[in-house]
């Protein structure tokens, strides 16, 4: 069965699509792992899987959206502290830096 066809029966498994992306959103944005949004929103754990897979899924844009955000906003702190010294907020910034810089060149 195709990736999106998944996808599909994993928003028709919830009684509102409307009422789950947000949910799935929020619980990425906590940096919840993906078997216990599953658990949590009382999903199938391998369709949710499938979605969060598949390019063409609002599920997967949902989450992704949400957990770059989260990433975004503890670069942010990081930096803030790197500008003041904090030996670890410098050393992650490197990390970062380096982790940019090989995802440009994908």
């Amino acid at each position: 069965m195709k990736d999106s066809t998944h996808s599909e029966i994993l928003l028709a498994e919830s009684t509102a699509t409307s009422e789950i992306l947000p949910k799935i959103a929020e619980l990425a944005r906590l940096l919840t792992p993906i078997s216990e949004i599953a658990a949590l929103l009382d999903i199938n754990e391998e369709l949710l899987r499938i979605a969060i897979n598949d390019k063409s899924s609002p599920v997967r844009r949902a989450y992704y959206k949400a957990k770059a955000e989260t990433a975004l906003e503890l670069r942010k702190n990081e930096l803030e502290l790197a500008k003041v010294g904090a030996p670890l907020a410098v050393q992650l910034t490197t990390t970062y830096l380096r982790d940019m810089e090989a995802d440009e060149n994908l």
